[in-house]
């Protein structure tokens, strides 16, 4: 998958800008990668690791999976004033700080998972998806599923159009683990960047 388009679309299912630190054009399986977002006051950058996994089917799920698990967040919930600072009393270089504050103030897993879970439910996703979900595969055409939202079903049936207008044969199958939908296309890959180029 291009990088570029990986970097958008995980930009839109977090609501972060985060940036992959990397020259690769495409996001390399069995890789480590820096992911990071630069702070507005500070221009601290704020990261994690992320290793891809060896399965390209893998890539979103294992990213949302290292994003879940190793970025850390100030909740604003977690400042009560009980022991700090209320978070809408705070100056925006306090909350910038507040990145150094002890995790137990940080967006927990589950909080960090439903927030994905949201913006996959936003109408907002469907447009990101039709421009940066869909990647060129070996057998054809793939989109990512992990949520499987309505917006997700809406950006399938765009291309099964899409297809299906174009009289590009096809039949579709899900991975084994189900996190990829497959467009299998019974043309050679060299044709399948145009497709989605021109999709």
């Amino acid at each position: 998958m291009k990088t570029q388009n990986f970097e958008k679309l995980i930009q839109s299912i977090t609501g972060r800008d985060f940036i992959i630190n990397t020259n690769d054009q495409n996001i390399e399986l069995n890789t480590e990668y820096s992911i990071y977002k630069i702070l507005p006051i500070s221009k601290r950058k704020i990261h994690f690791k992320w290793i891809t996994p060896k399965n390209e089917e893998k890539i979103l799920k294992s990213f949302i999976t290292a994003f879940s698990t190793k970025y850390f967040e100030p909740n604003p919930a977690q400042y009560t004033g009980r022991y700090s600072t209320k978070w809408e009393e705070m100056t925006n270089e306090h909350r910038e700080f507040a990145y150094c504050h002890h995790k137990g103030l940080m967006y927990r897993k589950e909080d960090l998972l439903n927030q994905i879970k949201m913006n996959f439910e936003n109408e907002t996703i469907y447009e990101s998806l039709i421009k940066y979900g869909f990647y060129p595969t070996e057998y054809g055409i793939g989109i990512f599923v992990v949520f499987a939202s309505q917006y997700v079903t809406s950006a399938i049936k765009a291309m099964h159009d899409y297809l299906s207008k174009n009289n590009i044969p096809f039949s579709n199958e899900f991975s084994d683990a189900k996190w990829v939908y497959r467009f299998k296309l019974n043309i050679s890959k060299e044709k399948h960047n145009p497709i989605l180029t021109s999709f």
